[in-house]
């Protein structure tokens, strides 16, 4: 699974009011629990995962419908892409490249139009899971549970921890960093990191928080 291992928590430094520090952290070092909602019956649940010497061992379990999900399970938005000569001419290559969004039922080809002579041929296609494509669970691309629309952009959440880390961040009238290029914080939306949207995001992670305290 294309999912890296989350940094230790341990050792981090304590916070400073008024002060955000960006230890380094990458997302998927929340990656562990995750709250999500049913791909078929909209029930909220968790994904629970553990990280194995090279890999996670992952797990959902549907308290209304009763689906099963496991390592190597996928069924959120993927891409679709495959290749072949024209049919008619010979002509190569008739590429097909395209996102299919989760809960859309994926064809097994798709036409694609030959630039020489201007017909069509059937394509064979592969699925690729596309991770970063909505705020869905990195495992299986579940719906997340935490998603808060604003007029600047939507903010989501894994779980508290991943909350908590984003209201230090919200709150924070300084925010430092060693040049961490590949942590969450560094990642964020340009949005988020503008000053005049501070008091936007803090509201708005209150919200989440308060979402997942009513369960």
């Amino acid at each position: 699974m294309a999912v890296q291992r989350p940094p230790g928590r341990r050792g981090r430094p304590a916070s400073v009011p008024g002060r955000h520090f960006d230890d380094g952290r990458g997302l998927n070092a929340f990656a562990d629990r995750i709250a999500v909602r049913c791909h078929r019956c909209d029930t909220p649940g968790w994904v629970l995962a553990s990280w194995q010497p090279y890999r996670w061992t992952v797990r959902f379990r549907c308290t209304g419908c009763s689906v099963a999900l496991d390592s190597g399970d996928w069924v959120g938005a993927v891409c679709m892409q495959g290749r072949r000569p024209c049919g008619y001419c010979g002509h190569q290559w008739l590429y097909v490249h395209r996102r299919i969004a989760s809960g859309v039922r994926s064809p097994a080809t798709f036409p694609a139009r030959c630039g020489q002579c201007g017909r069509s041929s059937d394509v064979d296609v592969s699925a690729t899971p596309l991770r970063d494509a909505e705020p869905a669970d990195p495992h299986f691309g579940l719906p997340l549970h935490l998603v808060e629309p604003t007029r600047a952009g939507l903010l989501w959440a894994y779980n508290a921890e991943h909350l908590q880390a984003l209201h230090e961040y919200a709150f924070a009238t300084l925010r430092e960093t060693k040049g961490h290029h590949r942590s969450m914080f560094s990642r964020l939306p340009q949005w988020m990191k503008l000053a005049r949207h501070r008091v936007l995001l803090q509201r708005a992670v209150e919200r989440l928080q308060k979402r997942l305290l009513q369960g």
